[in-house]
């Protein structure tokens, strides 16, 4: 190990006494040798590594004498446009000595972003023409490799570069720790802050602690991480990468966690960000006034008003605070407004030593948020009806197209009404319960003139109605459909449930029939744009469509819990609803208190989430030939085998789900222990006859087992845990 006093000196001896650079957790033990002896005008911690280059080019034109620049390994592609353009040998010729710390270095265990970096080190530096050497982790080598390094730089007059390796100097803690007199910790100004933020909003923070504490802070909230964009290196452009989202995602707000060090880096994103005139932008920056996680060392945040910044670079609006009160009166504010907005929260340069790491590959997390933003904007609570207005007036639609049920439409047609009052509306209801491809087609001659949909009712609405704008904006016919390759989106589609079973409103799915045969269309512009989930609008069904609907939505979480394709975030939108389900189902459909209700509709429309990324199993699969021939509700229909199907899953035989045996065993267990089930048999016999769902096929005059599991789309088993037959099927039904 080096002794970094030692070092310094040397440095000192060869006439190396300006430093400038970014701070780096592997070289942090030197920087703070370097923060702590060297005069304030010799040390300069810049903005980042590029202008590090330019800053030790105009002190060597000006004294003759090279300059010290230290970097991550990271910060090099910051650094190559100056090295190349500026000090290279066939520019300018202006020597310096690079002092890279070697992140990701192959064969050691470091984090994603560091893996590529680390690889090519010293490649980028021989592509640059640049020589260099990895300094040995002794004080006699290490002294050796840097007299020859000051040696080569005076010289050549070109710029020398030393790697150097983890741990390679001794410990030294800085003295000279910024400070300041913020009572606010990051950590909690990061809560507050998410508290504050709606469902619908995303949140992309910058490299480093942030990420780590706003991940932190989702588990213990016991939520994913699909809301949020965790930037793992490109340390400065997580507002640039907010910035694609925002231009993208209008209809949803964008958060961007920024530090001061992050923010300062690449400063220059402040003004094309506000040249969009973005409706949605929300630029959080957490100031601590230093480079928290690589040592403490100082930004110079302290001298920036972060507050006239914003405004001067064209940010619509921009607060400034330092308390818990002022933060959350700020948060209240800044929800409030339609425009780019700047919050700087100061706070103090405390961090806990045991912040964990995300354990997701940053892969893990873009597809997670990247299905996330792909999916619709949700108002899920009790009278949640009221923002259909604020949607409208907020889009300024005109002309609506309804599509509703024949007889569930008549008890909410005045609520509705006032919710659209003033626009243009035609009502559409000419189709069966199992919307055929042929009604499709119909009402595609039939409907003309409107600018956006609303579908109020059940599931069977809910696919006519996606299908139906689906065919629409395509124009093209329910059959060309199911062969679209590239489809266009531009009707707007609102769904709003009347039932709460199917969470139609939340999949990118649509059942059609096709000369008697059943289609499921799947498609992204199939999913609806907004969903509008209120428990008024369930809660006086008749008793039988609740249990139906109810069956529905608990046979759809648990499918998507234990499904081949289940990932963490199905499976939180599937405990979740099956939680939801626990405690209210029964109660939902044997009363009509409103809360039961609202919490049965969320659990509907969670299950839908859930299922939108997992799809469903070998019960539902059953369920479609049960429906057709039998005229049984769809949700009466899958309660008939999801009983067996939880047995025969638990017994693990013929596992098809590559993670294996005890992956599905623990996950049936995981079932059971949110259900409360000690046994399968009585729980689910004492469910379904309490909410009045017969189970016995003879008394429900089903009698052809055989042509049921014959009639099985194969596909959907490929989705089941374990491997299933015909013979298996039946017994299902047995």
């Amino acid at each position: 190990m080096i002794d970094v006093k030692i070092f310094y000196d040397e440095l000192l001896k060869n006439g190396l006494d300006f430093f400038c650079g970014v701070p780096d957790s592997l070289l942090k033990d030197f920087c703070a040798y370097i923060t702590d002896h060297t005069a304030q005008n010799r040390h300069v911690i810049t903005a980042n590594e590029g202008n590090a280059i330019a800053l030790a080019a105009g002190h060597y034109i000006a004294t003759g004498n090279p300059a010290v620049v230290y970097m991550q390994n990271s910060g090099t592609g910051n650094s190559i446009n100056p090295l190349l353009s500026l000090t290279d040998e066939e520019v300018y010729k202006i020597p310096l000595l690079l002092i890279i710390g070697w992140r990701g270095e192959p064969g050691q265990k470091d984090e994603p972003q560091h893996i590529k970096q680390g690889k090519v080190t010293d490649k980028l530096l021989t592509a640059s023409g640049i020589e260099y050497t990895v300094l040995p982790q002794n004080n006699e080598e290490a002294l050796f490799s840097l007299k020859n390094a000051c040696k080569y730089i005076k010289e050549k007059k070109k710029p020398y570069a030393i790697i150097v390796r983890k741990n390679s100097f001794n410990a030294y803690t800085l003295k000279n720790k910024t400070q300041n007199d913020f009572k606010l910790s990051r950590e909690e100004a990061i809560k507050i802050t998410v508290d504050s933020i709606d469902s619908s909003a995303i949140t992309v923070s910058t490299t480093g602690q942030i990420s780590r504490e706003l991940y932190e802070y989702r588990e213990e909230l016991e939520q994913t991480h699909n809301k949020d964009f965790l930037t793992v290196g490109s340390m400065g452009h997580a507002s640039s990468i907010a910035l694609g989202i925002a231009l993208e995602k209008p209809e949803r707000d964008i958060y961007c966690f920024d530090g001061d060090g992050a923010f300062i880096m690449h400063m220059g994103a402040l003004p094309v960000i506000s040249s969009f005139k973005l409706k949605n932008f929300k630029h959080i920056v957490f100031n601590n006034q230093s480079h928290c996680s690589v040592g403490a060392q100082p930004t110079c945040a302290s001298i920036i008003d972060f507050k006239k910044l914003a405004q001067s670079c064209g940010y619509d609006n921009a607060f400034s605070v330092k308390t818990k009160n002022e933060l959350i009166s700020a948060l209240k504010k800044i929800k409030k407004i339609k425009g780019t907005v700047l919050l700087e929260i100061k706070v103090n340069c405390g961090v806990r030593k045991n912040l964990a790491r995300p354990k997701e590959h940053p892969q893990e997390n873009k597809e997670s948020l990247m299905t996330f933003l792909n999916e619709n904007i949700t108002f899920c609570e009790n009278g949640a009806l009221s923002k259909l207005r604020e949607v409208i007036k907020g889009k300024n639609y005109k002309k609506a197209l309804i599509f509703t049920g024949k007889n569930s439409y008549k008890k909410i047609k005045n609520i509705v009404d006032q919710q659209i009052r003033g626009i243009k509306s035609q009502i559409y209801n000419d189709f069966s319960t199992n919307p055929k491809s042929a009604e499709i087609d119909k009402a595609l001659k039939k409907i003309k003139n409107f600018d956006f949909i609303i579908a109020v009712g059940g599931g069977s609405v809910m696919d006519f109605a996606k299908l139906f704008r689906f065919c629409y904006d395509n124009k093209i016919s329910s059959t060309e459909a199911l062969k679209l390759q590239k489809p266009l989106k531009r009707t707007p589609l609102i769904a709003i449930p009347t039932t709460a079973g199917t969470g139609a409103e939340a999949t990118k799915f649509s059942v059609v029939y096709v000369n008697g045969e059943k289609y499921s269309f799947e498609h992204q512009f199939i999913l609806p744009d907004y969903a509008i989930v209120d428990g008024k609008l369930v809660k006086d069904n008749p008793k039988y469509l609740k249990a139906c609907c109810a069956a529905d939505a608990l046979c759809q979480s648990i499918e998507s819990y234990w499904a081949v394709n289940s990932t963490k975030d199905s499976k939180y939108y599937a405990k979740k609803s099956l939680e939801l389900c626990r405690d209210y189902l029964e109660k939902y459909v044997n009363s009509n208190k409103e809360e039961y209700a609202q919490k049965m509709a969320q659990a509907a429309f969670l299950s839908g989430k859930a299922i939108n990324i997992s799809k469903t199993t070998a019960a539902h699969a059953l369920s479609y030939k049960i429906t057709t021939d039998y005229n049984l509700p769809h949700g009466h229909a899958v309660s008939l085998s999801i009983k067996n199907l939880m047995k025969t899953n638990e017994k693990s035989e013929n596992v098809i789900d590559k993670r294996g045996v005890d992956y599905l065993k623990a996950t049936i267990a995981e079932i059971k222990q949110i259900l409360q089930i000690n046994d399968i048999d009585k729980y689910f016999d004492k469910l379904f006859l309490n909410i009045g769902l017969e189970q016995s096929l003879p008394k429900l005059g089903i009698n052809d087992i055989t042509n049921i599991a014959k009639s099985v789309n194969v596909e959907r088993l490929k989705n089941n845990p374990v491997e299933l037959d015909t013979e298996k099927l039946k017994n299902l039904l047995c």
